[in-house]
């Protein structure tokens, strides 16, 4: 195989891989909301070692009243103007037409105390993607729209001026088909 076959295989073998990563991770983290679920970067390590900071979690969505002990659930922390929180069911109590939750994240010592009308809706963390959140974060920076949609773009667009003003190479008769 001659050098520039090499470098040629080596160049799409490399594009294929990173594509295929970071299809991968697109659809791990974009795919669930076809499915009806959500995912949420994670910006705190109130849940370590569980869910690290920088890790992406998709949630299901369930009723309140089919949370569990020992449950992840995201929900709105009505003492600090609706915050969004990810932490663990510490314990449960069904009151009639409400739901009454203490939560803690796994590394706090503190609880959350909040109530849920029964027939409403809470997030129960189904699956993480380790690492993917500083992705998503970065993607929604100056920089990262750079790096993912106008660098690609212009990579793309020379890739195929070149494709098209190339010279075109003689066959010599070696190269003809048989």
């Amino acid at each position: 195989m001659s050098l520039e076959r090499s470098a040629s295989f080596v160049g799409r073998l490399t594009a294929w891989t990173v594509f295929g990563a970071a299809a991968g991770i697109l659809i791990a983290v974009v795919g669930p909301f076809v499915f009806g679920m959500r995912s949420l970067s994670v910006m705190s390590g109130s849940m370590e070692p569980a869910i690290q900071t920088g890790d992406v979690i998709v949630d299901e969505w369930i009723r309140p009243r089919d949370a569990r002990v020992g449950d992840a659930i995201t929900f709105n922390d009505p003492g600090r103007g609706n915050v969004v929180l990810t932490h663990r069911v510490v314990s449960i109590a069904k009151r009639g037409d409400s739901v009454d939750f203490v939560t803690r994240g796994d590394a706090n010592t503190g609880v959350e105390r909040w109530s849920s009308p029964a027939a409403g809706r809470i997030g129960r963390v189904a699956y993480r993607v380790p690492h993917a959140g500083f992705l998503m974060v970065f993607t929604r920076t100056p920089g990262g729209k750079l790096v993912f949609l106008i660098l690609p773009a212009l990579g793309w667009g020379a890739y195929e001026i070149f494709r098209i003003w190339r010279p075109r190479r003689e066959l010599s008769p070696h190269d003809a088909p048989a």
